[in-house]
């Protein structure tokens, strides 16, 4: 990976994240509708200065590595991909209201770690990307 840089930073921050559909369904069973909530939380992503490296999108959750500048906290870079997601998919897939009619598709919670000299990047990435085979 690169170092990347802000006006007054150099850095290489790398989280992996987690977090699971509300009530734990399985409402992303089609590999289709997975590869393009791919393609969406890459472009949020992007849109925020961030950039995903290794993703899984499974049935009930989501497995993901991400890069963000030093001025976005873990907590404030979950809360934009979940949120913005969320409004995205609602609109894209009408048919996740029937499953989720209060307006949230995930859980209040997700889970967040940092890459470094005790737990690589190249590790996470692993460890995502084996999450496909269990399905």
């Amino acid at each position: 990976m690169t170092i990347k840089h802000t006006s007054h930073a150099r850095y290489e921050i790398w989280y992996h994240f987690a977090w699971a559909t509300k009530y734990r369904k399985k409402v992303f069973r089609d590999e289709r509708t997975r590869t393009s909530i791919k393609q969406l939380f890459r472009k949020i992503a992007s849109q925020y200065d961030m950039a995903i490296g290794t993703i899984e999108v499974l049935s009930d959750h989501v497995h993901l590595t991400l890069s963000a500048p030093p001025k976005i906290a873990p907590a404030r870079a979950a809360q934009i991909l979940k949120s913005v997601s969320t409004k995205a998919l609602f609109r894209y897939y009408p048919w996740l209201k029937q499953y989720y009619w209060g307006g949230e598709l995930w859980v209040r919670g997700y889970f967040v770690r940092t890459a470094g000299p005790g737990l690589t990047k190249e590790a996470i990435d692993k460890y995502i990307e084996e999450q496909a085979e269990e399905m």
